[in-house]
């Protein structure tokens, strides 16, 4: 029994590695997305508006999908859920590879790889790992995280590489290959349910092993959070609906951005090559950070790092707005230090905010309407920054409403946090 005490307690470090596995895939797939709307810009000869649209219908495929597969992953599970989302993005891909003209890739890659992306992003990493790891929920998180930054090192540079010396057809090809494997097989093989669900009821004396003193209250036996709804209400919380508007705000200061990045470098004069070398740099300055975000949201609060963090993105992008001249590397290294310290922050401590509030049962149904938000924002940032850099020719004014946009998200975090504060006084 005491064999079996301490397997429960520490299978949540596999679930950990799988995490970490599953938001690298996420990290590559979207950070890559900024090199291939440059590549396919060109390749199709179409307008910025019409190329960032791909991009955009993937994000409205999440959105409108995330909730349904929140609720397929509460009821069906990771281990059934996940292979599936690497066989879709397997097929996208590759479906993607082979379009003659830009309207297939709204098809395949809008559609198909909308879905698998959606799958394995940070909102199912949320509701199956923060069950494992009750009292230190935003360190796990951030340490899991770091995955997402993990594939923007790695995956954004290679982007660059495969599409200038393979071409961007077999770019695809080859990375939609290489995120099936690394989905598939380890989550078909490895994953288990998070605690408290029906397949993994605590045992009837369960015994105290000597790992419980880094975590004495293991997710088996703490009791139901006072004040938590229930699945039925849990759609009817206003907390919950306020954390998916903090979602869609902070989602759409990034996004408007985010598929513009390489060819706003490209305009201000330096080469495309470096250009996705900084948004890799980028990935490896959040690699180090985000775990410390998470240490940080344990510590001081998840609303007051939020508001520290989401400023310093905001400036980021102001400052490289209109300090990047085109020749100086300097303007450059800040900007990667400065996104790098709080790229993908939002999600992160959104996610942890939601564990707080809402029980494992629901959780995966809660966060997949809270990844609706990040949907909308997919959808709306790049066309929306599209729009503006087709009628003014440049990205000033998309860069200055992405911080307007921030600063709305940091509102919205604070007005979830009082409400949330207000049900538990209630309860």
């Amino acid at each position: 029994m005491i064999a079996a005490a301490r397997s429960r307690l520490h299978y949540g470090w596999v679930i950990f590695v799988l995490s970490l596995g599953n938001l690298t895939v996420e990290g590559g797939t979207k950070n890559s997305e900024s090199v291939y709307f440059h590549v396919l810009k060109d390749a199709f000869g179409r307008s910025a508006t019409y190329t960032s649209a791909v991009f955009g219908t993937a994000g409205l495929v999440g959105a409108l999908s995330a909730p349904v597969l929140g609720i397929l992953l509460d009821r069906w599970g990771a281990r059934v859920i996940f292979p599936l989302a690497g066989l879709v993005i397997l097929f996208a891909w590759w479906a993607s590879s082979y379009a003659t003209d830009l309207w297939q890739m709204f098809i395949f890659y809008g559609i198909f790889a909308g879905i698998g992306h959606t799958t394995i992003s940070s909102f199912s990493m949320t509701a199956t790992l923060a069950p494992w790891f009750p009292r230190t929920r935003g360190r796990m998180l951030g340490l899991a995280d770091s995955g997402n930054p993990i594939g923007q090192a790695i995956f954004a540079p290679l982007a660059g590489y495969l599409s200038a010396a393979l071409g961007w057809r077999w770019a695809y090809r080859i990375f939609g290959l290489i995120f099936a494997v690394m989905i598939a097989l380890p989550n078909g093989l490895l994953q288990r349910r998070p605690p408290q669900s029906p397949e993994q009821q605590p045992p009837a004396a369960p015994a105290r092993s000597a790992a419980s003193v880094s975590d004495p209250d293991p997710p088996e036996r703490r009791p139901r959070r006072q004040g938590a709804p229930a699945l039925s209400s849990a759609v009817r919380d206003p907390a919950m609906w306020l954390l998916v508007l903090t979602r869609i705000t902070g989602s759409a200061g990034v996004q408007l951005l985010r598929v513009h990045l390489v060819t706003f470098f490209v305009l201000a004069g330096y080469s495309t090559q470096l250009a996705a070398n900084t948004i890799g740099a980028v990935g490896l300055v959040s690699l180090f950070a985000r775990p410390m975000v998470g240490i940080a949201t344990d510590r001081y609060g998840r609303e007051s790092v939020y508001t520290v963090g989401m400023s310093i993105a905001a400036g980021s992008v102001i400052f490289v707005v209109y300090l990047g001249d085109g020749t100086s590397f300097w303007p450059l290294a800040v900007y990667v230090m400065l996104a790098g310290l709080t790229d993908g922050i939002s999600g992160l401590i959104v996610g942890a905010k939601a564990a707080d509030l809402f029980p494992t049962e629901s959780l995966g149904t809660v966060m997949g309407f809270v990844e609706m938000g990040r949907g909308s924002a997919i959808l709306l940032g790049p066309v929306i920054g599209g729009i503006m850099f087709d009628i003014q020719g440049n990205y000033v004014q998309a860069f200055i409403l992405s911080a307007a946009f921030t600063f709305a998200s940091v509102c919205a975090m604070w007005a979830t946090d009082f409400v949330g504060r207000r049900r538990q006084r209630a309860a």
